[in-house]
């Protein structure tokens, strides 16, 4: 179909005056076949001449509207379904059901617009298809989060076929989105339909009434009166809402009446009941807060004969004995007296603290260990309530472990116990997060779900992507992506995109948190067949791209692997030059699978460039190159036209950078790891070595030149090399000695030292091994348990430690290793050497200096005590009495005659 075709179509709509009623299914079916034969370019001329004849001849033009509105449907268009929903409504407006089912259903399979739904569900009622109406409710209800009505309706037609499950779901659902709005006045029927259908859950009736108080403390004291009522067989839970009642209307006389008689009933048998009720002055007319009157009778009537009691003053536990008006006699654990501890009653009540038989503290003195222990193991969830009602309702990772390590737990049987108790924590609807302390669990008078939890967590993330994290835990942990807190999270993200009225935000500028979003959002609707979520269907990721200011930055702080991929799966798709962007974001992102893109598209070529960059800009580049060295195509290296010899000196290069790096505290971790990699294939896997053996003369002058100056290179390693120089070429002179070395007195893997100094550095590696890494090691576990480690300063610290000291550790073995111990015995005397004092005529400053000669552990230039390893101490070397000789070092000429040699008492 052409653009004249439709001009003559149009036309004829015109002349004939087709009504509604003239079209049928079929008229429609029939325009859908002629649409799926034009090309994006006809389509275009037919938007336009359509939308042309809608402004100007014929705005009720039914097939101006319909092709118009197909074709915007098609490119998801700021305005994709408003053509087509006021085709719908004119043709329901008619009664032509049938026609209008079909444009409906057109929309929807495009995406599950609640407009449609509803033009839809109205349709099924309009023809008695009841049935067909509640399903596509129960979908409507998934998208339009502000809809209770419905809600409620699905709850009662869910209750009338029996489907008890789906009925208390859709109830509970209605009531939140009453809450959230603040619209609490409807919720009461749908509470007493809960109460019938699921009235032993009070822990929820009570949470709601209590969400419902913010809002309407009437409506909330109305709710409470029906539990109240639903409870009559439990008179704790009475209690409960009798108390509520209280704390929401202090003037209730109604409540009172009934918490004295509940008081009365269930304390009954309490040899104390009339006197803590007269104390505290709930039945008197003596004008009092009602909350401290519950308070102190609470406190008094926990008070009786076998009370277990805790005396602040001397931290132990008793039973109380006997109790009257007077006195109070306690049997304290370790008691000497069999008589008791007999207290005044009025020191009692404040001295002692009544603890229920089920305190933790009382369980640890009435049970042995071994009993306890197994129970704490085995009974995760019984374990933290204790742990929480015994420390007034709430609980901090670390009073948890205070108080089970190590009289309960073992501190090995923590780590273990902690991560099943986490997951507990997190699952249990009984226990919470506390919004105000970091690793706080709360216990719930009332439960919450998983799905509150989670966003409770969600809203206190203050990084973006740890909410991104979050959400995906939500999913993955199999909560309720139904459910309005899950929407709330993706609403989040949504919010990006959309106005507060739903129409959608105009993006000039996109960053990180934008794109972030879009791919966030793309992988719910497309890998968790999340359909109902709603995308920002006017946006495409190359918009976003062309407005982004700076993709490579863009791209690094993305802190997602999954959105990462996406960006990269995106930029592909819609980028024509997406080898030349994938190639810029390759540092940013350094696995295989930007070089699998180019292999698979057979783009190896270009690739290359990546291999050349890194060589080139090593300092710029330096993870880069380190992530080629080790995981690099051998092919793309050969193609790259780099030499193995410009590589090697790149990496020693690379290697002297990045220990400079460390020296100035830049970026410490990672370079540490990149110089850790670096001298593992330099050095162990033995590149140095491999090109001094087969290369030549000159290469050995070229390659000790960047050893010798690579900064704060260990000097085992640059003596090794030079050991194999000199091994390999015997006259080699070495641009760092002044003097000949005599190739005997050169011990290129070992070390001088004396026995002394041995012992002294074994202990010292004895202690960093078993003292002070252990030490540090349970620092980091104190730290971890902290939470949050990207904000740890202890943790960071401890970890830094812990790097310093196997540094440290492995420089001591490889020194030990090399060790050679000189006795006095084996010890020159005709010479200047190891163990040697030498007195010196100096004759620039015409006076004597007296050096000793020694290894690198006894050096200490400022006495004097010279290493002979060192390049002074090789000019000394060898040198006999008598004998006169110069040097030059650093600049600087030295001009001595050897007077004097003593061997050195060691």
């Amino acid at each position: 179909m052409g653009f004249q075709e439709i001009e003559n179509l149009l036309k004829e709509e015109q002349w004939t005056r087709t009504t509604v009623n003239t079209y049928t299914v079929n008229s429609f079916q029939a325009l859908d076949v002629h649409l799926q034969q034009m090309d994006e370019e006809q389509k275009t001329e037919a938007k336009s001449l359509c939308d042309k004849h809608l402004a100007e001849r014929e705005r009720n033009s039914i097939i101006a509207m319909y092709i118009s509105g197909s074709i915007q449907l098609e490119r998801k268009g700021a305005d994709d379904y408003l053509q087509l929903l006021n085709l719908i409504e004119m043709f329901m407006e008619n009664k032509k059901w049938n026609v209008a089912e079909l444009l409906c259903q057109k929309v929807l399979a495009r995406n599950e617009n609640k407009h449609a739904l509803r033009l839809l569900s109205e349709i099924y009622e309009q023809t008695g298809r009841e049935d067909e109406k509640y399903q596509l409710w129960e979908r409507l209800v998934k998208v339009d989060y502000d809809e209770v009505e419905i809600v409620r309706q699905l709850g009662l037609y869910s209750s009338q076929k029996g489907n008890k499950e789906k009925a208390i779901a859709y109830y509970k659902k209605a009531i939140h989105r009453l809450i959230k709005r603040k619209d609490v006045s409807p919720i009461r029927s749908l509470f007493s339909a809960l109460l019938e259908l699921e009235g032993e859950n009070f822990g929820y009736f009570m949470s709601v009434a209590d969400q419902t108080s913010a809002v309407s403390k009437s409506t909330a004291v109305a709710l409470l009166r029906d539990l109240e009522s639903a409870s009559k067989d439990d008179i704790d839970r009475q209690i409960e809402c009798q108390k509520k009642m209280l704390s929401l209307d202090r003037e209730d006389t109604f409540a009172r009446e009934n918490l004295i008689r509940s008081y009365k009933l269930k304390y009954k048998g309490h040899s104390r009941l009339r006197n803590c009720l007269e104390a505290s002055a709930l039945t008197s007319n003596i004008s009092r807060d009602i909350l401290h009157s519950i308070e102190d009778f609470e406190t008094n009537i926990a008070f009786d004969k076998g009370t277990f009691v805790f005396q602040n003053s001397t931290n132990r536990i008793g039973r109380i004995r006997s109790i009257d008006e007077n006195d109070v006699i306690v049997d304290f654990a370790g008691q000497a007296s069999r008589e008791g501890a007999r207290l005044s009653t009025s020191m009692a009540f404040k001295s002692l603290q009544a603890l229920p038989k089920s305190h933790i503290w009382v369980l640890k003195s009435a049970l042995p260990r071994e009993k306890l222990n197994k129970k704490v193991l085995e009974d995760i969830p019984w374990t933290l309530n204790t742990l929480m009602s015994s420390n007034g309702g709430k609980i901090s990772l670390k009073e948890m472990k205070n108080e089970l390590v190590p009289s309960i737990l073992e501190a090995k049987e923590w780590t273990p116990w902690l991560n099943q108790a986490k997951k507990e924590l997190m699952t249990n609807p009984l226990f919470d997060l506390s919004s105000n302390d970091v690793d706080t669990y709360l216990l719930r008078a009332t439960p919450v779900s998983y799905e509150e939890k989670q966003l409770s967590v969600f809203r206190s993330e203050k990084d973006f992507y740890d909410k991104i994290r979050s959400l995906k835990d939500f999913f993955s942990a199999k909560g309720d992506v139904e459910s309005d807190y899950f929407f709330e999270m993706v609403k989040f993200f949504s919010d990006m995109f959309f106005e507060e009225n739903g129409t959608s935000r105009p993006i000039v500028v996109a960053n990180d948190t934008i794109i972030s979003s879009f791919l966030l959002l793309e992988e719910l609707v497309k890998r968790q067949n999340m359909n109902f979520i709603k995308q920002p269907e006017n946006v495409t990721f190359a918009m976003l791209y062309g407005r982004l200011e700076d993709p490579e930055t863009c791209f690094a702080s993305i802190k997602d692997a999954e959105l990462k991929k996406g960006f990269i799966d995106h930029v592909v798709d819609e980028l024509e030059d997406w080898q030349k962007i994938l190639i810029s974001l390759f540092p940013y992102y350094l696995t295989s699978y930007i070089p699998e893109i180019f292999r698979q598209n057979k783009k190896n070529n270009e690739f290359v460039k990546v291999y050349k960059d890194a060589v080139e800009n090593f300092k710029e580049r330096g993870n880069t190159l380190i992530y080629l060295l080790k995981n690099g195509d051998a092919k793309l290296w050969a193609k790259s036209g780099i030499s193995n010899e410009q590589l090697l000196f790149t990496e020693l290069q690379l290697l002297d950078y990045t220990n400079r790096c460390i020296d100035n505290r830049k970026d410490v971790q990672e370079n540490r790891k990149n110089a850790k990699t670096l001298m593992g294939i330099l050095f162990d896997e033995k590149a140095v070595l491999n090109y001094v053996e087969q290369g030549k003369e000159e290469h050995a002058q070229k390659i000790y030149s960047l050893v010798a100056n690579v900064f704060e290179l260990p000097g085992g390693r640059k003596i090794e090399i030079k050991h194999a120089i000199s091994e390999r070429y015997p006259s080699f002179r070495f641009f760092d000695e002044v003097v000949p070395i005599d190739k005997e007195t050169v011990i290129p893997t070992g070390l001088f030292c004396t026995t002394a100094s041995l012992e002294a550095k074994k202990k010292e590696l004895d202690h960093i091994q078993h003292v002070e890494l252990p030490e540090v090691a349970r620092e980091i576990g104190m730290a971890r348990e902290l939470g949050d480690l990207r904000e740890n300063s202890e943790y960071k610290y401890g970890k830094e430690k812990q790097n310093l000291l196997n540094n440290t550790l492995r420089r001591l073995s490889e020194e030990i290793d090399r060790a050679t111990v000189i006795t006095k015995d084996k010890v020159d005397a005709s010479k200047i050497g190891f163990g040697v004092t030498a007195t010196l005529f100096d004759h620039v400053h015409e006076k004597d200096v007296v050096y000793t000669i020694m290894g690198p552990w006894e050096s200490n230039p400022n006495d004097n005590i010279i290493n002979l390893s060192a390049p002074f101490g090789r000019a000394l070397l060898n040198r006999q009495v008598g004998e006169r000789f110069s040097f030059t070092l650093n600049e600087q000429v030295y001009d001595y005659t050897v007077k004097n040699l003593v061997v050195l008492d060691f």
